[in-house]
């Protein structure tokens, strides 16, 4: 459990013993985004991610809300994270700038239709904090992240990327990174348990790919208090089914002596 006090998303625990489990929607378009929403809820993950950068429509706010709105009727009291990831950190390309964004991230704050938002470190520093501002109005939590798909720094570089994400007024840090061997991924469990002795927020950490697999199942023993499940489509490389997952979980939870 994270040293500082937990989030509370929807009766949901963010930085519990167990970690939450979250599914991305990745779907081009209202239709598709909709129907992949209904049959990931309906394999209960704890924690829903629209990953908005994959939407044809991401540049036309009001088609953002009102979708926002169709998919909250569908997913009900289940948290939504709001993440467009950029392309420098793995995500997809759009047709709007990084100021829209900005301005995309404000409504949908203000709409209250989503219970986190997440924005990367690497932004402009005026930019994140125009998000924190506009987070904190609407009471909406604010996830900073940091993301490299090409390798694994060291340790001591990752827990300072937490430990910023915290400085810079984030209620959630993360941190997500490339292996290229067996020592990178420890480096990323050791990074985490590191950040999370001297945090006050929850963090969220991966090592992607089938070599940072092992991460995703027992990141919560070192400190994660989230995990990225398939439910339909994959976000990133490394991601397994929701259900395995769960099944993970319980033989951890009771492994070391929890229900």
């Amino acid at each position: 459990m994270t040293p500082g006090k937990p989030l509370t998303l929807r009766g949901r625990t963010l930085g519990a013993e167990r970690p939450l489990i979250c599914s991305p929607l990745v779907g081009r378009n209202r239709e598709r985004l909709l129907a992949e929403a209904t049959n990931v809820h309906g394999k209960a993950p704890e924690v829903i991610e629209w990953r908005v950068d994959y939407y044809d429509a991401i540049g036309d706010t009001a088609a953002v809300l009102e979708t926002g709105g169709a998919l909250r009727r569908i997913v009900g009291d289940t948290p939504i994270i709001f993440t467009r990831r950029s392309i420098r950190e793995g995500g997809e390309a759009i047709p709007i700038g990084d100021a829209e964004v900005v301005k995309l991230y404000a409504a949908v704050a203000a709409s209250r239709l989503v219970d986190l938002i997440d924005f990367e470190m690497g932004n402009d520093p005026d930019q994140i904090r125009e998000v924190r501002a506009a987070t904190r109005a609407a009471g909406t939590h604010l996830i900073l992240s940091y993301h490299n798909f090409g390798y694994t720094p060291g340790a001591e570089f990752l827990v300072q990327r937490f430990l910023e994400a915290e400085r810079l007024g984030a209620d959630v840090a993360k941190v997500a990174v490339m292996p290229r061997d067996r020592l990178d991924v420890l480096t990323l469990l050791t990074a985490t348990a590191q950040a999370e002795a001297k945090s006050r927020i929850p963090l969220i950490s991966m090592s992607m790919g089938p070599l940072g697999a092992v991460t995703r199942m027992i990141g919560g023993v070192f400190g994660s208090s989230l995990s990225f499940a398939i439910g339909e489509g994959a976000s990133a490389p490394g991601q397994i089914p929701i259900a395995d997952l769960k099944a993970l979980y319980d033989i951890v939870a009771r492994a070391r002596g929890g229900a």
